[in-house]
């Protein structure tokens, strides 16, 4: 159908984010003579990357990366002609650490996602206790889990492999973290099958990071993979709009519903009625089931079994020397077990250079997620009392920051839960047979902004025809 459209067709993109602007900029790049609209609800455009700057300091109050390793976000960088403000991470402060009490310790060389490649730099760590430690030595001759075996959650698949200790002090926090994820519930072949495919390949996971160390030192060399922009990624956000400036870009423009006649959609703003030969829903699965509701109900029944969590970040900012003891590395991860209210915190003065005048120092926390979603019920000043709290356990801090911001993100964060592979096939299947949509977001096929630049091509594709 896509082949009998007009070249002047009118084209309704809801969600003014990354995933949407994207997809506005592809279906452009695409179909130049499009009547392309974009609305967003807020009254800014971005969604969840959003950069600010305050008393010198560059605010990150969404993601602060991007990973290289996947093309499509590095694609859309040079397509936007910012190729020249592409910044790595710091090559001195490449690595991570995990909290263990009131110590830091970092991740040893060689650690890549759950199990040592090299043991001797593992056992040094103190990361897991001894007998934690032979229980993980077990991987190396347990035998390889059965193809048809039933779908696995990530505390199954460590618990299973390497012990629970493992997992509550090394899985949990590193990865479950990356998805604020509850481990119990992390569904390992949607959010993770390159795992899978490590114990499938090698038997052991033990011996797969053993061949992966022979390559590269990994622990800081997976911190290479990731970039930013000079001056923050709300830079791809500001770009993205002056390269959309011939579509019709509208802020404080919610949708309430959706319906279709015909062949077209016809989408509900407070302004009156939007209609579209095409649509692409770019946000959430929960906004995209509410607004399908009466177009499409059992495709928005669908989307809205996808659960999200809640997060918050606090951006706090001290002069140097009011913060000694800052270990050299990007940041670090608390598991669950330690009961604090930080999940993660990244020092940013040190990820990313140009980020705080000459002397000062910046660290960005992370506070809920699936497995504490009660910590979002303190107020602003409480929840910042909390997170001095926690830092106080790892840092020598001597004043009370000079700055000290909280942004929240309800239900921002998708949930990759048992059974999300069916489900995204369901949506797609039905995506495919409803003409002229679309749906971007996080969750579908991956969290991070690269995963939505490849959604927002694959998007561009379906509506625009070609390959």
């Amino acid at each position: 159908m896509n082949g009998a459209l007009p070249p002047d067709r009118r084209i309704v993109v809801v969600g003014g984010g990354i995933g949407g602007l994207a997809t506005a900029f592809r279906l452009r790049q695409r179909l130049p003579a499009a009547r392309i609209t974009v609305i967003e609800s807020a009254e800014r455009w971005g969604g969840v990357v959003r950069t600010t700057r305050e008393a010198g300091c560059v605010l990150e109050h969404g993601p602060d990366s991007i990973l290289r390793s996947k093309p499509a976000g590095m694609a859309l960088i040079a397509d936007l002609g910012l190729e020249g403000e592409v910044q790595t991470t710091r090559s001195d402060a490449r690595r991570s650490l995990i909290a263990r009490g009131d110590r830091l310790l970092p991740v040893p060389e060689g650690f890549y996602l759950l199990a040592p490649g090299r043991w001797r730099s593992f056992l040094a760590s103190g990361l897991v206790s001894w007998p934690g430690t032979l229980r993980m030595a077990m991987d190396l001759v347990l035998p390889r889990r059965a193809a048809d075996a039933p779908e696995e959650s990530l505390a199954q698949l460590v618990r299973r492999r390497l012990g629970r200790e493992a997992l509550e002090r090394l899985a949990q926090p590193m990865i479950g973290g990356i998805y604020t994820a509850d481990p119990e519930q992390l569904s390992i072949a949607a959010a993770m099958p390159q795992l899978a495919r490590l114990e499938s390949s090698h038997r052991s996971l033990i011996l797969a990071m053993r061949a992966r160390a022979s390559e590269e030192p990994a622990s800081g060399a997976r911190y290479g993979l990731f970039a930013s922009l000079r001056g923050g990624l709300g830079l791809l956000i500001e770009r993205l709009v002056e390269r959309l400036q011939d579509c019709d870009l509208r802020l404080a423009t919610p949708a309430s519903g959706i319906t279709r006649t015909g062949d077209s959609w016809n989408i509900t703003t407070p302004g009156g009625h939007l209609a579209a030969e095409q649509l692409v829903i770019a946000g959430p699965a929960h906004t995209a089931a509410r607004l399908l509701t009466d177009a499409a109900p059992s495709l928005a029944q669908t989307l809205a079994s996808i659960p999200y969590a809640s997060v918050a970040t606090i951006n706090l900012a001290w002069p140097a020397s009011a913060l000694s003891g800052v270990p050299l590395g990007a940041g670090f991860v608390v598991p669950a077990i330690e009961g604090c209210t930080v999940i993660a915190a990244t020092f940013a003065h040190q990820k990313y250079d140009g980020r705080v005048p000459e002397g000062h120092a910046l660290i960005r926390a992370f506070v809920g997620g699936a497995l504490h979603p009660r910590a979002l019920a303190a107020s602003d000043d409480d929840l910042v009392s909390q997170v001095l709290a926690d830092l106080g356990r790892w840092l020598r801090i001597a004043s009370p920051p000079v700055l000290a911001r909280v942004h929240r993100w309800p239900d921002a964060m998708a949930q990759y839960t048992l059974g999300h592979r069916e489900r995204l096939a369901a949506i797609r299947a039905a995506e495919s047979e409803l003409p002229g949509l679309a749906l971007v977001g996080n969750g579908y096929e991956g969290v991070g902004i690269p995963d939505l630049c490849q959604q927002a091509e694959a998007a561009a594709v379906r509506l625009g025809g070609g390959g």
